[in-house]
């Protein structure tokens, strides 16, 4: 009899509607969606796998963006909580995957492993287009999307080199930009309407034959466009004026100050 009732709470655990554990879908292809302007949030199931009951001690998310509830921290040998994972999806799109590690207070202990896919359709897109790419597509390239922050490293008196291009597109009809709020002295920015309804955004040097005093500009423009949800875009613009540039990698992550703050 024993044998027959595992063999159906098996098979009970595998038919759809069965509560998932550790997970908010069973995987990036049943991802649920969400708007730019919705931020994700999930609650998941957390079961704790060992022998005897457990205390949690620590949650580990993989973004400090993450917020998360969890319903208990005192869990019983082989039961469940409930972790509730939030995530604002300001300028986010496309398949997001985060993770937290559910961390016991016996260190002995395996921690459990949460995972949270879901899909996020722009507002309104911000990408950084390569010297080379066409600006009228959205790079393939994910680490070329979502692009808020933009770093170029350039000699004092070779300003003229200082060159980013961003465009700015909405899955909607219509989008315009209403102008560009800017107070730095470092970048000019130049709009243009592309023929697919996006827009491009090319930034050089306000003068390019001044020569600047070496430090780290770190400055701020604000784009405005007509998206009701989206209209405003702040973006950091990153200049590090350095006599030694272009002679080490710049990690936009770890900017080095040059000569001050």
């Amino acid at each position: 009899m024993m044998r027959w009732l595992t063999i159906l709470l098996l098979l009970g655990s595998l038919l759809p509607g069965a509560t998932l554990e550790n997970e908010n879908v069973s995987g990036p292809e049943t991802a649920p969606a969400f708007a730019e302007h919705q931020p994700f949030s999930a609650t998941i199931t957390v079961r704790n796998p060992h022998d005897r009951a457990v205390k949690v001690d620590r949650l580990d998310a993989s973004c400090t963006c993450m917020q998360l509830d969890l319903a208990e921290r005192f869990i019983l040998p082989h039961e469940a909580t409930t972790l509730t994972i939030t995530v604002d999806n300001a300028n986010r799109s496309g398949p997001q995957r985060m993770g937290v590690s559910v961390y016991f207070t016996d260190p002995e202990l395996e921690a459990v492993d949460v995972v949270a896919w879901w899909k996020v359709s722009e507002d309104v897109a911000v990408d950084a287009i390569a010297p080379l790419a066409d600006p009228a597509v959205r790079p393939d390239d994910i680490a070329w999307r979502d692009v808020y922050k933009f770093v170029d490293h350039e000699r004092p008196d070779e300003l003229a080199r200082l060159l980013k291009r961003i465009r700015i597109s909405s899955p909607l009809p219509g989008l315009d930009l209403l102008g560009i709020d800017y107070a730095g002295s470092v970048w000019a920015f130049a709009p243009v309407k592309q023929a697919d309804g996006s827009w491009l955004v090319t930034a050089t040097a306000k003068d390019p034959a001044a020569v600047l005093p070496e430090k780290t500009y770190d400055e701020k423009i604000v784009i405005r466009t007509n998206h009701p949800r989206k209209p405003s875009i702040s973006i950091q613009m990153v200049a590090i004026i350095d006599r030694n540039a272009g002679r080490a990698a710049v990690d936009p992550m770890a900017l080095p100050t040059v000569g001050g703050p």
